[in-house]
């Protein structure tokens, strides 16, 4: 096939020019989307894994699964191009991977022959001309009746001992008419809606930049988990990581793009609050963004949209490390400790600690080491029962002495009340994490001691709003085994014929 200019359904694919367009519309792309859509459209129809994708597309390049979901999710928002109604182009096969299933056409060069217009002549379907003997057609209209079955009718009408017959099929071709007619009128007035713009769910997507950066993939996503904590203890919106791209039922109503660029001056963050029920662009804003100012850009970004929230008296940044290195491994730690890989989870406990051995007894920085040791220790086999006990430890001291804390420290003591089998502690502590917003491990914090107190309703209602927190199949495993073993089948039985066993994300 061509890797030059492709047809993808309705687009056309330029891959010398980064380029999808249709007619009056034109979009450039990253060239991870270039490199994706080519490779799926040179193997239309087949089905990749996403370990596949990283070997084929990034050239085994150090990348998590979630830059491929990422991917995907980008290419089929921009075939989709906003068009409801629009055909399916890239599917998921559950448990398997990811197809493209629109029509693929490859595009020969000009030289091969192309038709007036510039399409190629041989994509023409050849013309059936009419035949030379064929007998020409009487002038006037043809005689009623012309259909076949009419003409039948018509002879066996002219025998008197039938017409009785004919009159019964007759009303009986009035009566079907009429029943069909009556049926399309109530179908038309009743609208059919396939989704809702819900105006109080807002929904967090982050982007990378073009360059395809690892670093601004890892800080792109922990500031949007920043930005979603702070949204979540500010204002009465529920808030939504974006991992999935539903179609159907109760959609979210807001949307906020993050993405972090390399630019010739500099790194950028650009951050967009769009209303996705009128498409209006409520706020937009850049900043220069360098490791020696990651606090100052996440605290003016913070300020600057929760002010677009309508809540510009909230300061935010409660509880984060003072210095910019540790904030900086903290959000590159929550991407790598988002995976069931070892490898990524050690890595991620090692920036943790990089970042405690700046700052020992921060208690965000703490929490964030507890929770993912107990992810390491839950998900991975990998135990650091010492290491925990005396993180879990330290932390339980600073906080008789702290102030007010963000939700993580105490969802992070809440685990570690669970696991200790202190299940009145642990209520207290998560109504305590409540007050500074309500985020996936605290809903799957909530679901474990609704378990605990013998509640298997609340226990998978909490479960099932963690999942539409994070509509991901590492957030239901995470439900699953966070802790002790949940039996999702009775508890969750939607979610379980839904997912079944994948991989699983902490946050």
């Amino acid at each position: 096939m061509s890797e030059s200019v492709i047809e993808i359904h309705d687009w056309t694919l330029k891959v010398d020019d980064n380029l999808l367009c249709r007619p009056d519309r034109e979009v450039y792309l990253e060239p991870r989307l270039v490199n994706l859509l080519r490779f799926l459209a040179r193997h239309a129809g087949t089905v990749f894994g996403r370990d596949c994708l990283i070997d084929e597309v990034w050239d085994g390049a150090e990348v998590t699964d979630q830059v491929v979901t990422q991917s995907i999710f980008e290419l089929r928002k921009l075939l989709k191009d906003g068009r409801p109604d629009a055909t399916d182009y890239i599917v998921t096969v559950p448990k398997r991977g990811y197809k493209l299933v629109a029509p693929v056409r490859t595009v020969p060069p000009l030289s091969q022959g192309t038709a007036d217009d510039g399409a190629p002549a041989a994509a023409l379907p050849p013309m059936q001309a009419p035949s030379a003997c064929a007998e020409p057609a009487p002038p006037g209209p043809a005689p009623f009746p012309a259909g076949p079955l009419t003409r039948a009718i018509s002879a066996r009408a002219k025998d008197p001992r039938s017409r009785a017959r004919m009159f019964g099929f007759d009303l009986f071709v009035v009566l079907v008419l009429i029943a069909m007619v009556s049926l399309l009128s109530y179908q038309g007035a009743s609208p059919r809606v396939r989704a809702m713009l819900d105006p109080h769910l807002l929904v967090f997507r982050f982007h990378a930049g073009m360059d395809g950066n690892n670093e601004n993939v890892r800080l792109a996503d922990g500031i949007t988990r920043a930005l979603m904590g702070e949204v979540a203890a500010a204002t009465a919106l529920r808030v939504q990581y974006g991992a999935t791209n539903p179609t159907g039922g109760i959609l979210p109503g807001k949307e906020l793009s993050v993405r972090v660029s390399r630019q010739p001056r500099g790194t950028y963050l650009d951050l967009e609050y769009r209303n996705l029920n009128t498409n209006r662009v409520l706020f937009s804003q850049q900043y220069q963004l360098s490791r020696h100012k990651v606090h100052q850009v996440l605290q003016a970004s913070s300020q600057d949209l929760l002010r677009a929230l309508d809540r510009p008296e909230v300061v935010p940044g409660m509880g984060w490390p003072t210095d910019d290195a540790s904030l900086m491994a903290m959000m590159e730690a929550r991407y790598y400790i988002n995976s069931r890989d070892p490898v990524a989870l050690r890595r991620g406990i090692v920036l943790l600690d990089q970042a405690l051995a700046s700052q020992p007894d921060q208690p965000l920085l703490l929490a964030e080491r507890y929770l993912a040791g107990e992810a390491l220790a839950t998900l991975a086999g990998k135990s650091e029962s010492d290491r925990l006990l005396e993180t879990g430890s330290r932390l339980a001291v600073l906080v008789r002495g702290e102030g007010p804390l963000p939700a993580r420290v105490w969802e992070a003591l809440t685990l570690q009340a669970i696991l200790g089998g202190q299940p009145q502690q642990a209520g207290y502590l998560l109504a305590r994490a409540a007050s500074r917003g309500r985020s996936v491990l605290y809903y799957i914090l909530q679901g474990k001691l609704a378990e605990l107190d013998g509640r298997p309703e609340a226990a998978g209602d909490a479960y099932s709003q963690a999942f539409l927190m994070e509509a991901t199949e590492q957030t239901y495993l995470l439900c699953q085994q966070l802790g002790f073993y949940s039996n999702m089948e009775t508890l969750t039985p939607a979610l379980f014929n839904g997912l079944g066993q994948s991989k699983v994300k902490l946050f």
